[in-house]
């Protein structure tokens, strides 16, 4: 669903399309934050921890280790059989 960043006087808005706000549940005046992953991609999600979960491909690698504690061996991992000429 496309939509247009416009200017309603100073200030730079998104129109959100009144069947999308349906079925998400946003009614007229719920707080909502931006969230930029600093590479061009921006999301709007609910605030609150009932929030939209940020996704695997937008987390940066020390959010993916938070809570793991320093000198934790994490084990290996079985990727399968050789597939092409990778190097054992």
């Amino acid at each position: 669903m496309e939509t247009l960043i416009v200017r309603v006087g100073n200030t730079l808005t998104v129109e959100i399309p009144e069947e999308l706000a349906a079925k998400e549940s946003l009614p007229i005046g719920e707080p909502l934050e931006w969230v930029s992953n600093g590479s061009g991609r921006i999301t709007l999600q609910k605030i609150g921890a009932a929030a939209v979960e940020k996704s695997i491909d937008d987390m940066t690698l020390e959010e993916l280790l938070e809570g793991v504690e320093d000198g934790t061996k994490l084990g290996e991992y079985d990727w399968g059989p050789r597939r092409g000429a990778e190097v054992w």
